[in-house]
């Protein structure tokens, strides 16, 4: 079984973190440029996936956050979708002799990626995907967050959560098999 690095899974979470942060926070600065949205920054806040944002009203609040969840699940399914193929079918234990020679001729061989950075990045993802759907189903419950939105989001989460598990079996059958 491969072993697993706490400071190289904390790395491999850095930049899906910061990237989701940007994105709830980029989606509530286009809605208030969209629409007349009403906000301020405070250390009292109304989100707990968009800290230091205190909406005036609550029709702010649920019209900002439900955009801002479709940015963020935009965002996340198509960087993770990258993730996840090059994880799924650029994989250097999985890849076959004669992609690797065309890979190889292309130039492209720093899309192929080892076991240890592919296992590493399905943990972290996989932990991303299920923070997303933990984050929107307590913003919807708590009616912030609209049902479209939420629908979206659960979708893209679910998706994620499922190839990223795949990818992870995928490893331990691999290791299985070596020993």
């Amino acid at each position: 079984m491969k072993k697993l690095s706490l400071i190289k899974t904390i790395d491999e979470l850095a930049l899906p973190v910061i990237l989701i942060v940007a994105a709830r926070y980029l989606g509530i600065f286009i809605s208030a440029f969209l629409t007349p949205v009403k906000y301020s920054f405070s250390t009292n806040y109304d989100l707990l996936s968009a800290p230091f944002v205190k909406f005036v009203e609550n029709t702010d609040l649920f019209a900002a956050n439900s955009f801002s969840w479709l940015i963020t699940s935009l965002l996340v399914a198509f960087i993770s979708g990258f993730v996840a193929f090059r994880n799924l079918y650029l994989h250097e234990d999985w890849l076959h002799p004669k992609q690797a020679r065309h890979i190889y001729k292309q130039r492209l061989d720093h899309f192929i990626i080892n076991a240890n950075e592919a296992f590493h990045q399905g943990i972290s993802w996989f932990i991303i995907a299920v923070l997303i759907l933990a984050l929107s189903i307590a913003e919807f419950i708590s009616g912030a967050l609209s049902t479209l939105a939420f629908g979206f989001t659960i979708s893209v989460s679910t998706v994620l959560i499922f190839l990223f598990w795949r990818s992870l079996q995928r490893e331990i059958r691999l290791d299985r098999k070596e020993k």
